[in-house]
This record gives structure tokens, C-alpha cells and sequence, in this order.
């Protein structure tokens, strides 16, 4: 018989914060369960409660933290008031945790595999040093890392953001918790392994009767993952219910708002829906429902008072006064579902949506706009400016090698004869897994790093020429920006938002075009969405979205023609997501400028960019128009990539197989080969034709 006894069950918690400017109620009334071998994704906007309710729950709260009100109860034992050394005895054993930020979870002093083993040896005293590390090698490559046995002595700084993610998991793994929290566990990760790392959760649910509480912004994530969704706003439960109902039949306003705001249900629309309006700040939460200043479908009731749970089925329910019998009817939004081949799925829920072709016109249409808006803010005509891109692209890299040392003998090659054009005016997409030489490639054309070989012409400058750089090394700084990964670790953490927009020009000594350097930040925030009154605020006390605006902003204040995006939306929820692309098409059709976007979300780069190239182990192994890449893809890790595209739909998520490339040709030596207009595909310079018949172009 199936044990259906709660092995987590939290009751009417309440949670606060001691600060300076009052006290922030952090969790309110927050209830729900967790049966044995259970996922429970937990999903919402940023600052809702969704990390402090794992650390609650596993006393990691900071000491300025107390639970105000509720139970937490393990196994029918009541844990709300165990003390640090009680619960030390059950972390580990009962409870583990996946962090939400490898690179400040891990220790940069110790080697990766020596953290892993360190765990090891936690969990498993008596265990022979060599046993140790065979299961470190074993956990490594459970979670998906490469040469283990190599990577095993390597340090943090040696990994890319996605494999220390991937390390961390191993860490959490290695107890075999009960429960297992993982706060964002896929953020920094490739589709494929991304896709990879919740399959491997997954089976460790069947496999150990796992349970756990999944913390994502990722909705296909959640869909692929989670028996049931809970949706957290302004730390409270808004709606909470079976993956299938979650999907199918959202009742909050709130949960219908994520959705729009995702990619997937864009239908082809210039701009993806924005949430309007920030969340509260819970110091001092508004009366009624939170969502109601927000809400487009609010009743007058929701200013005044807040709604109950109302319950939709027996595991459905929703705090919504729409759900009340005296309420009004609604009709909810239509969502639309596209997956990776072009074909528009329909939701049982949400109607029927546009065809493929006329999709493609539409991002036809919306790329010629752009390219004409760009001519148009250049001064020249869209005809002569076509000849011009088509002659000579803003940057042109040809066969770009670039060699990391891993000991004075040995190195390793993060690009590998790479050639690649970009032109004025467009964006363009690059894509690839963790390690395959994307940001490496950006930090080349970015003159942060000299390749090893190659050249890159910047403009007709061959930037990669110390003597040519020189000559011109001032106005291409300033024609160039960059736009890094982490904003947390970008933006000085003691300088105000003013002084970090206009530091580029006071370093520069550029005259701002408003006269002075607070009008030149008030301009440039105003321009990223932001109100000038952040102008005086530090970085600690922005969101997470604001900190990448005022790093867009900074990027912005040098007036670039060129702007490279290193993965700017990875670790943002849906809505500052879609705040964030809009943004950037925004200003590209205002400016003009070219952009450089990388990133992991493939649903991001076909819904943004013009172009897009795929990179694998240092190499652009295919590039093409969006819609054609998507549509048509040739090179078989291509189609591997985009079969690990998470889809907002539990049934379609859960049946869907990850096609698995693994190469039989040697990827060092070949060429791009154009098969159809501006379609380029590497294949290799031996068995041609084998090649091409794997990838049906014959």
C-alpha cells in the first residue's frame, strides 16, 4: 500500500525580519505538505518568500530572522523550535540543500572534487580514501561534468558557471537527503543539462523515494519536474494545486500573469506582457489582497480585504475573490504554446493560435523594421545601409583560437577556429552548453582577453593587432560595451546607482550630452525603466532585475554602437524576464546599436534575436537565420539542443526525449559549409557524405 503520510507539514508560518526601517514580514500564514517520493515546485517573482521558506524550514535564516507564527513538522515530530545543534543532527541526513549561487556556496580555495569528498567523508566517516574517491567520480558524473577523473583537482575559478552548479548538486547528493530543497538548481545551466539535472531528480525520486521543493522562475522547469506547483506572492501562497491544474486551469490573476510573461505563450507579439507595477515591500503590506495594485481583474474587495483559500478541486486551491460565487465572471487570457519545431500546441485551456508561416512573416517583418530603424537613427538610406552590412560587418572574426593553461604543460582550447560575422544593426544569438566558449568569445571581441590565434576585426580594425588597438584604443572602449553575467558581482557594492552609471564617463572624460554627469544617470535610468529616485540607493538595496537595469544603464551611458550580453536575464524570474527582452528591444530599435546576447534560454534567443549560432567545445558548429534555426535544424547537437527546450506543459514535458549528440567524427578538424541561403553547418573534413545523410540534408 501507498504511503500517503506527510513526511513535511507546515502550518500557518509566519516569518520576519528585524531591520532598521521596521520589521519585513517575509512569510505570511504560509500552509502546505509534502507526501514521500513528492515534488513540489515553488514558483514566483523575486522577493516573495520562496528562499526563505527552504531556510526556514532548515533553520538557515539569519539571526535577525524569528518565526513569528506556525509549525513545521518532520515526520510528525515538531521541529519549529529545535535549536542549531538539533537540527545539525538532521541536516545532511534527513535535509539537504542545492544553493542558489555556486560561486559564493563553494569554496575557491579547496578543489572541487576535494568539496565533494569533503562531503563524502561528512556522511561516511569509515569510508577508505579511495572509496571516497571513487563515489566523488561517481557523483561527478551522475550530475553531468566531463572528465571527472581530470576535473577532480581542478579549483571553482577553473569551471564555468553551469559545472559549478552542477558541482554543488553533487555536494547536496551526496547524503541521499530525504528531503531535498533546491533553490534555482538549474539557473546557470545549459538546456541539456538543465534538462538532464531534473530528469536526474526525478529519478532519484522513484529511485530513493526522494521528496523535495523545487525553487524555480523556470515555469518548464516546473512542468517537467513537479507532481504539484505551489505560486508564491509577497510571501504568501496564491494559488497552489497538481501540475496539470497549475497549467491548465490557473484561477489567480497572478498565475495568469506569469504565464504572459513567458516566451512560450508570446504568440508572436512585438513585446512580451509585463506584470505592471513592482511587488509590495513587506514592512508594511497593503490591505486586501497584495496582487490587487497589480491586478488588472481586481474587485473592489480586494483593496479592502484579503481572500481565503478558495478551493477549486480536492488538491486545487486558490486565494482569489474571482473564485467567490457572488464574483463576477471572468474570462481568463488566452495562452498560446510554440514548441522548438515551429508547430503551435494547443493547451486544453487556451484556444487556438496563429500558424507557423504566418509566425515567420511576422519575425520577418519585425527584423526588416529593425534593420530599417537602424539605417533610419545612422542617417542613411535602409537600401544603401543593406549593401554596406552585406559588405562589410560591424564585426568580422576569422578563425579565432584561444588556449587556457591548466599546468605549464597542458592546456585546454575554449575556442577553436571560430569565424563568425556580425552586422550592423541586428542581434545575434549565441547559444551552446556551459564551456563551449561563449563568454570567451565575447571577452575576445571585448579585448578582455588575446586569443592565441586568429584575427578580429572590429569595423575594419583588426583589434587583435596591439599596434591597430592602440591607435584606436579609446574610441573603441567606448564604442563597446560590455554587460557581464552576475550584476551582484559587476556594480561596485559601495557606490551609489548615480556614480556607477557615470563612472564610464568620468574614467573617459566624455562631456554628457545633458550637461552633467547626475542629468546624464537621471537620463540613463529613465531610459532602463527606473524611477531617479534609485539614483541614491546602493546596490544591496535593489531587486535583482533593478541591479541588471543600472548595469544596462551603465553600459548605456557611453552611447555604444556595440553591446555584448553576457546570459543578462539567467538568473531573473518571467516577469523581469519580459521587462528585461522588451527593454532591449526597446532601445535597439531607438539606438540602433548592435547586440550581442548570450544565453542559456532558448526560448529567449529565438523570441529576441535575428541570428543565432550554436557553439559546442569551443567551435560554431551551426548559424542561421532565428526562425531557420529553429525550424530547421541541420547539425545533430542542434537538434539536441533544441529537444532539451523546456515547455510550460506538464504533458508534453514529461513525455518529451532528450536527444543525446555524441559525436563519431573528430570536431577539430572541418569547416562551415553554407547548405542553404546563410545557413552555415560545420561538418567534418572526413566522411562528408555520412555526415550530411545523419543530418538529412540529402
Amino acid at each position: 500500500m501507498e504511503n500517503t503520510e506527510n513526511i513535511l507539514e507546515v502550518k500557518n508560518l509566519s516569518v520576519s525580519f528585524h531591520t532598521p526601517d521596521g520589521e519585513i514580514e517575509a512569510l505570511r500564514d504560509v500552509s502546505f505538505s509534502l507526501k514521500p517520493g513528492e515534488i513540489l515546485a515553488v514558483v514566483g517573482e523575486s522577493g516573495c518568500g520562496k528562499s526563505v521558506l527552504c531556510r526556514t524550514i532548515m533553520k538557515l535564516i539569519p539571526k535577525n530572522a524569528y518565526i513569528k507564527t506556525g509549525t513545521i513538522q518532520v515526520n510528525n515530530a515538531n521541529i519549529t523550535d529545535y535549536s542549531q545543534k538539533e537540527m545539525r543532527q538532521l541536516r545532511g541526513a534527513l535535509f539537504s540543500m542545492i544553493f542558489q549561487d555556486p560561486m559564493t556556496s563553494l569554496n575557491p580555495t579547496i578543489s572541487v572534487g576535494g568539496q565533494i569528498a569533503e562531503a563524502v567523508r561528512i556522511h561516511n566517516k569509515k569510508l577508505p580514501a579511495e572509496q571516497v574517491r571513487k563515489k566523488v567520480i561517481h557523483l561527478m558524473k551522475l550530475v553531468g561534468i566531463e572528465n571527472p577523473e581530470e576535473r577532480y583537482r581542478l579549483f571553482p575559478h577553473h569551471f564555468s558557471g553551469g559545472m559549478l552548479q552542477r558541482a554543488a548538486i553533487a555536494v547536496a547528493l551526496s547524503s541521499r537527503p530525504r528531503i531535498l530543497f533546491a533553490d534555482e538548481p538549474t539557473t546557470s545551466l545549459d538546456a541539456t543539462i538543465q534538462t538532464q539535472i531534473l530528469d536526474l531528480l526525478r529519478q532519484m525520486q522513484k529511485n530513493f523515494g526522494t521528496s523535495m521543493i523545487l525553487v524555480t522562475h523556470d515555469l518548464g522547469a516546473a512542468a517537467r519536474a513537479a507532481d504539484r506547483i505551489a505560486v508564491m506572492y509577497a510571501g504568501k501562497i496564491a494559488e497552489i494545486g497538481t501540475a496539470e491544474e497549475i497549467f491548465y486551469d490557473p484561477r489567480h490573476p497572478y498565475t495568469w500573469a506569469l504565464m504572459r510573461s513567458t516566451p512560450s505563450f508570446s504568440d508572436g507579439r512585438e513585446e512580451l506582457y509585463e506584470i505592471p507595477g513592482m511587488p509590495p515591500v513587506l514592512i508594511r503590506p497593503p490591505e486586501g489582497d497584495s496582487f490587487a495594485p497589480r491586478n488588472e481583474y481586481a474587485l473592489t474587495i480586494d483593496h479592502k480585504k484579503a481572500p481565503p483559500m478558495f478551493p477549486v478541486s480536492e488538491t486545487h486551491f486558490a486565494a482569489t475573490w474571482l473564485l467567490d460565487p457572488r464574483a463576477p465572471k471572468i474570462t481568463p487570457p488566452v495562452f498560446h504554446l510554440k514548441n522548438t519545431a515551429g508547430t503551435h500546441l494547443q493547451n486544453p485551456f487556451y484556444g487556438k493560435s496563429e500558424n507557423s508561416a504566418e509566425k515567420k512573416s511576422s519575425a520577418a517583418q519585425t527584423t526588416d523594421a529593425r534593420r530599417i530603424t537602424s539605417s533610419v537613427n545612422s542617417g542613411s538610406n535602409p537600401a544603401e545601409t543593406s549593401e554596406m552590412t552585406a559588405a562589410a560587418p560591424l564585426i568580422d572574426i576569422r578563425h579565432v583560437t584561444h588556449r587556457f593553461p591548466l599546468s605549464r604543460k597542458t592546456s585546454v582550447a575554449a575556442l577553436d577556429d571560430v569565424t563568425l560575422q556580425i552586422r550592423r544593426g541586428e542581434i545575434f544569438g549565441l547559444v551552446g552548453e556551459s564551456g563551449s566558449g561563449k563568454t570567451t568569445l565575447a571577452r575576445c571581441v571585448m579585448n578582455l582577453l588575446q586569443p592565441t590565434r586568429g584575427e578580429i576585426f572590429y569595423d575594419g580594425t583588426d583589434i587583435c593587432d596591439e599596434k591597430q588597438f592602440s591607435a584606436k584604443k579609446k574610441a573603441l572602449q567606448s564604442r563597446r560595451q560590455l554587460i557581464f553575467q552576475d550584476s551582484d558581482s559587476s556594480l561596485n557594492p559601495r557606490m551609489k546607482v548615480e556614480n556607477i552609471i557615470t563612472e564610464p564617463l568620468s574614467i573617459h572624460r566624455i562631456r554628457p550630452v545633458s550637461g552633467s554627469l547626475r542629468g546624464e544617470a537621471e537620463l540613463q535610468l529613465k531610459a532602463v525603466g527606473m524611477d531617479p529616485v534609485y539614483l541614491h540607493k546602493y546596490p544591496s538595496e535593489l531587486s535583482g532585475g533593478q541591479r541588471q537595469r543600472v548595469a544596462i544603464a551603465r553600459a548605456l551611458s557611453m552611447n555604444p554602437e556595440f553591446l555584448a550580453a553576457d546570459e543578462p536575464v539567467a538568473s531573473l524570474d518571467v516577469s523581469i524576464q519580459a521587462q528585461i527582452i522588451n527593454l532591449f528591444r526597446r532601445l535597439q530599435r531607438e539606438r540602433g546599436f548592435t547586440l550581442l546576447f548570450i544565453a542559456h534560454d532558448l526560448t529567449l534567443v529565438r523570441y529576441l534575436c535575428d541570428r543565432v549560432g550554436v557553439m559546442y567545445r569551443g567551435r560554431l558548429i551551426e548559424s542561421a537565420a532565428s526562425e531557420e534555426l529553429f525550424e530547421n535544424p541541420l547539425h545533430p547537437y542542434t537538434k539536441s539542443l533544441l529537444s532539451a527546450v523546456p515547455r510550460p506543459d506538464p504533458l508534453i514535458e514529461r513525455k518529451r526525449k532528450l536527444q543525446i549528440y555524441e559525436p563519431q567524427e573528430d570536431i577539430r578538424g572541418g569547416v562551415l559549409k553554407e547548405y542553404s541561403p546563410e545557413h552555415f553547418v560545420f561538418f567534418p573534413c572526413q566522411r562528408e557524405s555520412v555526415f550530411e545523410r545523419s543530418c538529412n540534408i540529402r
